[in-house]
């Protein structure tokens, strides 16, 4: 669940701003409420009245879609007004495994972010991996770097590049422990867990820009390395209350 952040209510007033839908609650009758994740807002919790008008947002209230979004903030509550999509990712539905995939990023996102308080990094970094399902960029090398970027942006991220204990460079493998890589030194007469190649793969798939990103990933083949370290990732996310 996301959790509660404490805030002035926005003024009264009309606002339009550009984002994606990251839940919706249906409610028979009375319409929908729908967390919205928006530039320069963060996550906020917006009204959509039932309508006469079937498709009176068309379909900028489906997950996934990104839209500009016209709000008005009431004396007790925010409502969505009106909707223009921008881009919908329609291509990704098509593909179950780029489907699941983007599902399970922005569940992972409700766990972390604060509702009402601004994350523009995270927006963007959100967007550049639903932009890279969309190019055909590998699935799990995707969804790998978006995780650690995003574990990076709230500050959990372990170092690809320095043992946790010694803090000296890993050039010749690293072994996992729960607080993140260890060199060979500090690991004692256990084995490494990632050879020198696959760290180096690792932080290429972390850290190198968007564009540059789409032409190393493509050109790779599909390998289980991205899968396992994904997993060692994800147990980061235990140190969030």
């Amino acid at each position: 669940m996301i959790s509660s952040f404490e805030k002035d209510k926005l003024t009264q007033g009309h606002y339009s701003q550009v984002g994606t839908v990251l839940q919706r609650r249906d409610s028979s009758g009375e319409g929908q409420s729908l967390l919205l994740f928006l530039r320069d807002m963060g996550p906020v919790w917006v009204s959509a009245p039932a309508s006469k008008t079937k498709c009176r947002f068309g379909g900028a209230t489906e997950p996934l879609v990104w839209a500009e979004f016209t709000l008005y903030q009431s004396p007790s509550r925010l409502y969505l007004q009106g909707a223009e999509i921008r881009e919908d990712f329609i291509s990704l539905r098509s593909s179950a495994e780029k489907l699941k995939t983007a599902l399970r990023i922005y569940k992972r996102l409700t766990g972390v972010l604060l509702t009402g308080h601004e994350s523009n990094n995270i927006l963007t970094l959100l967007w550049s991996a639903m932009v890279l399902l969309k190019e055909n960029c590998p699935v799990e090398i995707v969804e790998y770097r978006f995780t650690w970027r995003l574990l990076k942006e709230i500050g959990l991220a372990p170092s690809l590049g320095y043992c946790v204990k010694c803090g000296s460079k890993l050039e010749c493998g690293a072994v996992w422990t729960k607080d993140g890589l260890v060199c060979p030194s500090c690991s004692g007469p256990a084995q490494e867990d990632i050879c020198s190649e696959d760290l180096s793969n690792l932080r290429l798939a972390a850290m190198l820009s968007h564009d540059r990103f789409i032409g190393w990933s493509k050109g790779r083949e599909k390998s289980s390395l991205f899968t396992v370290q994904l997993k060692k990732l994800l147990t980061f996310f235990n140190d969030i209350d």
